[in-house]
This record gives structure tokens, sequence and C-alpha cells, in this order.
């Protein structure tokens, strides 16, 4: 009010046109209008961004600075129309993908899918409308996962062959959970993720030498090793490597791994190719 009466002051004595006041009145207005929306827009629960819905059953919301992604709540396995419901070799996980009914799924209490390849697992996850983590979607999926260094339970991450099988059945660890609700980031099984190294070198950058996490870089790859000194840091995580020829990336460790296993835990040794027992993957979208 007191400012209003100040504009009739100077408009009396003609220091300012009529349609002068009229202009900056409106834009004060507007702008005030504007700013109340704006901290009503800010303040509402009904953000988009703020919205966790958007996932897929069985996926869960992970923010990032691009505005987020799902990732698989479990470990991925066959779904319940693949010809094999637990792959014993390679073969059977190429009649897997070659049935048109079957693609990767993401649920409590099944056999995670190993003896697949990493170019395998990607084809999985496209199968299923999804693809494999970035080393950096992972380790962000996988923080705050409880990652000990001894006293596992049967509640705890599978990384001593602290749970009934080997590996456990997806969600059996009811303690091996994420921040965001992803369980058995860390044990279990290794995961892959998407991406190789050739002769040690990853996006340009020289990896350093196999031993206990020290640091890690903006892609989530360790940048500093210690080969003797674990690193409370790090959670004691290790990080395995062989610097010659083409290997593909898996993360959080196996059934058997120990405190070396962890969401800061990369092993770089096997080839995209590579099968195994103690492999499996998650899928994002």
């Amino acid at each position: 009010m007191k400012f209003i009466l100040n504009f009739r002051k100077i408009f009396k004595k003609n220091l300012l046109g009529r349609k002068e006041i009229i202009v900056i009145i409106s834009a004060i207005v507007l702008t005030t209008v504007g700013i109340k929306a704006s901290d009503n827009f800010f303040n509402s629960n009904d953000l988009v961004i703020q919205d966790k819905s958007r996932c897929p059953i069985n996926m869960v919301f992970v923010f990032s600075e691009n505005g987020g992604f799902c990732i698989d709540k479990y470990e991925a396995s066959p779904n319940h129309n693949c010809p094999y419901n637990n792959p014993l070799s390679q073969s059977q996980t190429r009649i897997n993908l070659d049935d048109p009914h079957c693609y990767s799924d993401s649920r409590a209490d099944a056999i995670p899918w190993r003896n697949i390849s990493q170019n395998q697992a990607a084809m999985a996850c496209a199968k299923a409308g999804k693809r494999l983590p970035t080393n950096k979607e992972w380790l962000q999926a996988a923080l705050g996962t409880p990652d000990h260094n001894s006293g596992w339970g049967s509640d705890d991450c599978h990384v001593s062959n602290n749970w009934q099988l080997q590996p456990g059945l997806t969600g059996s660890g009811k303690n091996c959970v994420s921040s965001v609700g992803a369980y058995d980031m860390i044990g279990n099984v290794w995961e892959w993720v998407d991406g190789t190294i050739f002769n040690g070198i990853y996006n340009n950058r020289q990896l350093p030498k196999q031993g206990f996490v020290k640091s890690i870089d903006e892609d989530a790859i360790p940048n500093e090793t210690d080969q003797k000194i674990s690193d409370l840091n790090y959670y004691e995580d290790y990080f395995w490597i062989k610097s010659k020829g083409t290997r593909g990336i898996s993360r959080g460790g196996y059934w058997n791994n120990k405190s070396d296993a962890g969401q800061y835990a990369v092993y770089m040794v096997t080839s995209p190719a590579f099968t195994g027992v103690g492999i499996g993957f998650r899928c994002v979208k």
C-alpha cells in the first residue's frame, strides 16, 4: 500500500506519465505472481523428478545428474517363458536367447542367470527393453549397501558362503539392500556392466595395477590402488585386472570374495565372451 501511495505522489508531481505507471505496476504484479508460482512448483510433491512410479515393476529409481534411471531391483534371471530357468552352459543361454518369448527378468527368489557372456547379457537386457548399466550407474545404485569386512550372517550380503546356496536365490539377504532399494549389489554373483578395456586402457586412460581400491575416477573406475594395504574409505574392496588383451567388466564380487567384495570391487580379468558360474548381471532403462 505504501508503495502505491508513493507512486500517486510521483504522478501528481508529473514525474511519470500515466502509461508509464501502469506498465511498472503491471510488471511488479506479474513478477510477484511468477515467483509465487515458481515457489509452488518447486515445493510440490508431484514433481516429475520425484515420481518413482515411472519404473517398471521390480525396478527401482536412481537419481542422477541426468535426471535418473531405473535399475533391476534383483539380479537378473530368465523369465518364466524361457526354456531353461537356470542355464548350466553357454549353449543353454544361447537357446534361451533364441526363444522370442525369453528375456531377462527381475524378481525375488530366483536363481541368478549365469553361464552368460557380457555380450549375451547385453542381448538379454535388450530383449527386455533394457540395457546393461554403465560403471557409474551401477555404483550409484549400489551405494548404501552394507559393505562389511567380517561377521557375515545369513541376512547379510553373500560374500563368505554365508547363505545356504551358492549362489543364493535373489533377495535372500534382507540386509543386503542399497539406499535406493536394489538387492544383492554386493556378492552372490559378479555382475556384468557395459564396457571393456584393451591392454589395460579404459577411455584412453591407463588403469592401475591390481590391488586394494584407493580412489576412483568420474567413471567409477579405480584410478589408484595399493597391492598390500587396504583402504577403509573403500571398505577394503579389491580391484582385479589383466592388462593384456580385451577384458570385460563386472562388479560387486561373488559369494566367496569376503572383504574383497563390495560396491567398489571391480573385475577386469575375463574376456567379454567368458561364461561362468560366478558372473551374472542386471539391467537398467
